[in-house]
Formats: C-alpha cells, structure tokens, sequence
C-alpha cells in the first residue's frame, strides 16, 4: 500500500531523529548539533534515543529540544518497540533520521509499518558489519530506508559493497564541529589535568576500546620515545574512558612509562584541554571518520594519525599532519619524533589543519546538507517523477 504523503507545503517539516543513547560520543555529538541548528522556520525537530537519560538529553533540551527516551535495558528489550510505535503514532513525523545500528533496523521495520513518508538510515562504522547477524539485518531492511547518511567515503564505499542497493541512495555528510569554540583563549593550565610544564605534550581523546582505538599501540610508541638510545622528553595526556581504561594502565605499568602518562577520563570541555597539547595522535585501527582530529586541527594542532578508515579524508599527508599504517608502533613513534623535534613544521602543519577545518568541516556546512537533503527527499515523495 503506498503511504499517505502530507501536506507540507504550508508548515514546517517534521523531522525526528533517532538514536541509540544520548551519552558522550562521535555520532551523539552530531546528533546534538544537527538537532539544535536545524531551521526552526522549515522544520520541527525531535530527538528520540533508545535508551534512557543520559548526558546530552539535558543538553539537547537547554538548547531547546524536544527530546524523548525509552528507557530500553538492552539490545533485545522489545519493550522498546512498542514505545516507539507509540511515539511515531502520536509525533506522526515526516521524516525519520536514525543514527547507529538498532536504530536502523527499528526505525525501518516500524517506519515502514507506521507510514512514514521519509525513512533515513546513517552508517558511520567501518566495523559494522563485522557481525553476520549486522549483514543480514542491513541487507534485508535496506531497502525500506529511501536514504542512507554516510561520515566518510570510506564509509560510503563499505556500506554500498556490504548492504548494495542504489549507489544514489547512500550520500556522504561529514561530520563538522563549531569551529569558533575553538578559537578563543583558554585559562586552563596543564596542572590542572596533571600534567608538567617545560615537557611537550602528545594528546589523544577519544573512548577507550581496544583494539580498535589503537591506545595500546600508542603505549608502546611512548615507550620506544622514552627508551635508549636518546630518550625523548614528553608526556601524553589520554582525554576519554571506556571498558579497556583498567587494562590501559596495567600496559602503562609494564611499560615502566607512568610518569610520563596522564588519564584524564571523559571531559566535555575539550576545547580548553586542546591549547595543552602540542601534537594530537589519533592511532586506530579502525575509523569510519575521527571528529577529535577535527577538533585539534581547528585548535591548530598539527595531527599525527592512522591511514585508515576515513582519516585520510581529514588529514592531508605532510601537509595537515602525518598518517601511519595502523598497529606500528614504530611508525607511529617516529612521527611523534618528527613533529615533537620540529615545532616549527607542526605549528605550520596546525595552521594548515585550522584552515582545513574552517573550510572543510564546519557544522554549519553539515547542518545544510542534511537540510537539503531532507527537503528534497520531501519534494520528490510530494512529487514523484512520472512513470515511463
């Protein structure tokens, strides 16, 4: 049955966007900024997450949004289905964007059966479909999403060779950031975080899980920094928490480096803690974009990173900051080297990222792209194209 198409052309677009949780992370960032800066004037927006209360949902709504939980206890809560069949039934949106995997398959299964017009899915993982129950998932509901957002080409290409369908369908949204947040001056000290001065600083933030964040290989590049036969004076400052925080720093015991490493844990005042930081180090294995080096560049950091994933589209190889293979710690030890010994090159290279963060990765710029998107999958389901 072909569902009913509202009447938009009098009122603001409805757009839900639907999430998994609301905590501290890379795609519930965008999902705050996205949210939050949509036209007020072309549309009405809501957030709705699987799960419960957390950090943002207070954010999102001392921002002015509308923000509903289901208080889901895990994967397989079904519970979870009902409430938002519920939710859909009262909000009657227009559109639905989800972000992250459950949902996904939810918000295609329920948004097929409830009618709504415009259906969005988003890819953001490289590692997705790891899983064999993610492929079959993502090949059977596929079709009943009319578009899929993509933080990367390299997340483009995957999802497009895993799931298949319409190449047009799946469009690339890199993630931005406010730029401006990172451009005034800071009061923080290095004291403050636990840190020396007079030492330079390696930085990284991000959550800790191993081994797809590659902390454990950073480890052992400080490591090798710090040994014969010329030991190198510097210090690194890991921003984030995690599941493999308790084994992070049993690896830092071993390793015999615990004065030169600093734990911060999870901060959301990341734009003070990054004009610390000398070099910023992101050291995945895996990667489907990498907001935080996004973020230090627009701090004007120069960036030291895996050649995996979508960071290749982010920093640009002797010119932003440098790439490594991932898993080197080698590799990656000797271009911490290079920019530590040479602060004139990494302040050229900081200053190249802030340009290229400025111009590349604005949230602004984000925030149109999906306007536009969502105004003109609404157009064509108003007016489909005539049948040949």
């Amino acid at each position: 049955m072909t569902p009913e198409v509202p009447d938009t052309s009098s009122r603001r677009i409805k757009v839900m966007l639907l999430t998994v949780g609301l905590g501290v992370g890379g795609t519930e960032g965008q999902v705050l900024e996205i949210a939050s800066r949509l036209d007020r004037r072309r549309f009405e927006v809501s957030v709705c997450a699987l799960k419960g209360v957390d950090v943002l949902v207070h954010e999102l709504r001392a921002r002015g949004v509308r923000v509903i939980t289901l208080d889901g206890k895990g994967a397989w809560d079904a519970r979870v289905l009902y409430r938002l069949a519920r939710v859909i039934r009262a909000e009657r949106p227009d559109v639905i964007h989800a972000f992250l995997f459950w949902a996904n398959c939810i918000s295609r299964v329920l948004g097929r059966l409830l009618r709504v017009p415009i259906r969005i899915s988003s890819y953001r993982d490289i590692l997705l479909w790891a899983r064999w129950r993610n492929r079959v998932c993502d090949r059977v509901t596929a079709g009943w999403a009319q578009a899929a957002t993509c933080c990367s080409e390299a997340v483009r290409r995957l999802a497009l060779s895993e799931v298949g369908g319409d190449a047009r369908t799946y469009v690339t949204i890199h993630n931005g950031i406010d730029v401006a947040r990172f451009d005034s001056s800071r009061t923080m000290t290095r004291a403050d975080v636990g840190l020396r001065d007079g030492i330079p600083v390696i930085g990284t933030v991000g959550r800790l899980i191993e081994p797809e964040k590659g902390i454990a290989v950073l480890l052992q590049s400080v490591a090798r920094l710090a040994g014969p036969p010329a030991p190198l004076a510097c210090q690194l400052l890991i921003v984030g928490d995690g599941p493999a925080r308790g084994q992070l720093q049993e690896l830092v015991e071993r390793l015999g480096i615990s004065s030169r490493v600093v734990f911060a844990g999870m901060r959301r005042d990341i734009a003070d803690v990054l004009p610390l930081v000398d070099v910023f180090v992101m050291p995945s294995l895996s990667e489907g974009f990498g907001i935080a080096i996004v973020e230090a560049m627009a701090a004007g950091l120069p960036v030291v990173a895996s050649d995996v994933g979508g960071i290749p589209e982010i920093v640009q190889h002797e010119e932003t900051g440098l790439l490594v293979p991932p898993g080197d710690p080698a590799a990656l030890a000797a271009a911490l080297h290079e920019l530590v010994t040479r602060p004139d090159r990494a302040r050229a290279m900081g200053a190249c990222g802030r340009q290229r963060a400025r111009e590349r990765f604005s949230i602004e710029s984000a925030v149109k792209r999906h306007e536009d998107l969502y105004a003109e999958l609404m157009a064509q389901r108003l007016n489909p194209p005539p049948c040949a």
